[in-house]
């Protein structure tokens, strides 16, 4: 019915074909010149043809043109109205069911917080009984310290069954500690493993939720494309398990084991000795977790470098036939190998950085069982001393009462004077060795730290994704709904320009009309708006000024969701 002919962003001539190719210097007769003759068997078809005519006698032109037609009605337009309540959007078909939401919250809010909106219901039981395994677990390293203490002392004893009977004592005592570790452990993981799975379903299913309401222009950014979505999302969610289900783990276990560790080292060491150590059981943990963090960094390092040079690989391989039809395999070739010399040159670099940090935490570490073992030492000599002078004079003087200290006692059955060293030699190692198995945990609680602080960044940015407002939401109730659609389509003094390119203005004072029932077909160069103009009837975008109009109506009050089920 009419052929509108675009350029440079402005319907420059509108009529039939006939009206347009009659029009002398006209650039739908330039383009029309420029088209191959119809084929012999395309004959000539009347005007007045239906469609299934034009295209059995031209199907030329099927391929090569758009045809839009709005629906026909002769029913007068109503007042619109709101979207009635059974044809609002529903996330699910289940009715009743709960949908999912981060809620609308400070954004300075703790991260656990709005992270635990999102765990399934009952999930805070499980997480409660997971912490109780988890101030087991915590509990069992000092456990296994103190039991090693013994299982030494018992050596230092006098009494050969004595000796026999405490090596099987705390032997037994390793391996049902040993066992244990199996229920414990695997309930602990368990339990933190099951809320983590379920927490990461829903943030799955809020962040597809997001991404599904936004724009189409929010995909036309680089940053939004699917590969780089698609690496955000498969990273972000899954650090976001450590915010609430690690780091509360990691919490209930370190605080276990340092409340029991300093219960032991108090009540069975020397108290100088176990005060040095708890304040330096911190220092211990941080060169241990310096260790972890290095090696496992130094792994990650080498997968962040794989993936680098790997992208260009893949980037040659998906595109081959480009490549090979442009001939630029030696450029790629370059560019590979710039890529791998760059990483060669960063490995070098982190080698050093990473072997000075692994010395630092082994040099660090050892100091420090260096000055506490020679601290200890001196109040092992001071003991030794003191029994020393106190098993002097009561040799001297037989009837003279024992002392009032702990390390000399006397023998109910015999009456003798019994010399318990292996006490001082309990007091000595148990600080030392309860501290240095309780640093090994401290040394993964740094790790997990660090993760822990990856994990609520990640958590930031996957949420600052989930709340962004959709400047045109399909899932949106509101808007209203016209009781019927003529088809009248109006664009009047369009601007635009992609959102991924607002330099570039791709309509510039856009007008046109279509009648309701009409086919109008739209003809230009390329870039000159043809689809721009599709995609701003669908509503893929708004203009920046102007507005698009369905039977009068702005299309920006119109639910999008109802708007587009009208297009076909």
């Amino acid at each position: 019915d009419k052929i509108a002919v675009v350029d440079q962003g402005v319907v420059v001539e509108q009529g039939t074909w006939d009206e347009l190719v009659a029009i002398d210097g006209g650039k739908f007769q330039e383009l029309a010149n420029r088209q191959p003759a119809p084929a012999p068997d395309e004959a000539a078809v009347p005007a007045d043809a239906d469609d299934d005519v034009l295209i059995t006698a031209y199907p030329s032109l099927v391929s090569s043109t758009s045809r839009t037609t709005a629906g026909a009605g002769d029913t007068a337009l109503l007042p619109h109205s709101p979207l009635p309540p059974g044809q609002h959007f529903q996330w699910s078909g289940k009715a009743g069911a709960p949908e999912l939401s981060v809620g609308k919250h400070d954004e300075k809010e703790w991260v656990f917080w709005r992270v635990s909106r999102l765990q399934k219901r009952g999930d805070g039981l499980l997480l409660a009984i997971g912490s109780f395994f988890s101030m087991l677990d915590g509990w069992a390293v000092p456990a296994l310290g103190f039991a090693f203490t013994k299982l030494s002392v018992s050596l230092f004893r006098t009494d050969p069954g004595r000796i026999h009977d405490d090596v099987i004592f705390w032997a037994i005592a390793y391996v049902a500690i040993g066992f244990a570790f199996v229920p414990v452990v695997t309930c602990e993981l368990g339990l933190f493993g099951m809320t983590g799975e379920h927490l990461t379903r829903n943030l799955r299913a809020v962040s597809i939720r997001s991404l599904v309401k936004q724009e189409i222009g929010f995909f036309d950014d680089p940053e939004n494309s699917a590969g780089a979505l698609t690496l955000f999302l498969g990273e972000k969610v899954a650090l976001a398990q450590a915010v609430n289900g690690h780091r509360l783990a990691a919490t209930a276990r370190q605080l276990a084991t340092v409340l029991f560790s300093a219960y032991l080292i108090f009540t069975f060491g020397y108290w100088q000795l176990a005060a040095i150590m708890i304040v330096v059981l911190p220092l211990m943990g941080f060169s241990m977790s310096i260790l972890m963090v290095v090696f496992l960094g130094l792994k990650a390092d080498e997968g962040n470098k794989a993936a680098n040079v790997g992208s260009l690989i893949g980037e040659v391989v998906l595109g081959v036939r480009t490549v090979a039809s442009l001939g630029v395999e030696r450029r790629f070739l370059a560019d590979f190998e710039a890529a791998t010399d760059a990483e060669a040159r960063r490995g070098v670099r982190g080698a050093f950085v990473s072997g000075l940090a692994v010395g630092m935490g082994k040099g660090m570490l050892v100091c420090f069982i260096g000055i506490v073992s020679y601290y200890g030492s001196l109040l092992v000599t001071k003991d030794i001393e003191q029994l020393t002078a106190e098993m002097t004079r009561m040799f001297l003087d037989p009837d003279a009462p024992p002392g009032p200290d702990d390390i000399t006692s006397v023998d109910a059955a015999t009456g003798c004077i019994n010399s318990q060293i292996w006490t001082i030699v309990e007091k000595f190692l148990c600080p030392l060795i309860v501290v240095f198995f309780s640093s090994i945990g401290m040394g993964a609680a740094g790790v997990i730290a660090a993760d822990s602080r990856r994990a609520a960044l990640a958590c930031q940015a996957l949420f600052r994704m989930i709340r962004r407002p959709s400047r045109i939401d399909a899932t949106d109730n509101d808007g209203t709904k016209l009781p019927s659609v003529r088809g009248d389509i109006s664009v009047r003094d369009v601007v635009f320009a992609y959102p991924a390119a607002p330099e570039h203005v791709v309509c510039n004072g856009y007008s046109l009309e279509i009648g309701a029932g009409q086919t109008c077909a739209l003809c230009g160069p390329s870039g000159s708006g043809k689809s721009t103009i599709i995609n701003l009837i669908e509503r893929f975008y708004d203009p920046i000024s102007g507005a698009v109009f369905l039977d009068g109506v702005d299309l920006r009050n119109i639910n999008v969701r109802w708007l587009r089920s009208q297009i076909a």
